[in-house]
């Protein structure tokens, strides 16, 4: 792990002390500077993407070990960013452009049936987020096409690095919040545990 990863980390493990769930993912994730793009390229990369879809600059920011240094998911548990395997991950925040999709998804449904992971696109869906690595793959589906032709091409020319950059598209706020929260209530839950070990053993020893 690099230095500046490392900080972040130790910073957010004060914070996971101090501040509630929600109040870290405002911080942390949602508000702040990215860590792998400076502060130049990661505007210029929510500008794009808000461009392309119609969108405020503030509906797009990175999230994951991308924009934090490390991993909040329970199975990558404070993993630092891998340069050579992690990727950018872009969250979009659009009530209009989810209800766009969302309307394109069910004419699809309709004319073509279901797809292979269809059950697993319909439980995201549920929890008000869209994940395209679940879109019908066809070409009937003209925006699921549309969406990786823009995400393959912001990977393919590099001017954010040599990562891949991906997306996702969220209905609120909320949706996200709630979701990234949940991620950070188990690292506030592991770092409670390991603290209390670690007291447990202390005391142990004398």
């Amino acid at each position: 792990m690099s230095n500046e990863a490392e900080e972040r980390l130790n910073q957010f493990k004060e914070d996971l002390n101090q501040y509630t769930s929600i109040q870290i993912v405002r911080k942390h994730i949602i508000a702040g500077d990215c860590f792998i793009l400076s502060q130049d390229k990661y505007f210029n990369l929510r500008s794009e993407v808000a461009d392309h879809f119609g969108l405020h600059p503030n509906e797009v920011f990175v999230v994951g070990s991308a924009k934090l240094g490390f991993s909040v998911a329970p199975k990558k548990r404070f993993r630092p960013f891998r340069r050579n395997k992690s990727d950018i991950d872009v969250a979009l925040v659009s009530s209009k452009l989810f209800d766009q999709v969302n309307e394109d998804i069910y004419n699809y449904k309709q004319e073509a049936g279901d797809w292979p992971k269809y059950g697993e696109f319909a439980d995201h869906l549920f929890q008000g987020w869209i994940r395209p690595d679940k879109f019908p793959r066809s070409p009937v589906f003209q925006f699921g096409k549309k969406w990786w032709d823009f995400f393959l091409g912001l990977t393919g020319n590099e001017k954010y690095g040599d990562y891949k950059i991906r997306g996702a598209l969220y209905k609120s706020y909320f949706f996200i919040e709630n979701y990234q929260k949940d991620c950070v209530q188990q690292c506030k839950d592991y770092i409670q545990m390991s603290n209390l070990e670690a007291h447990n053993e202390n005391n142990g020893n004398k």
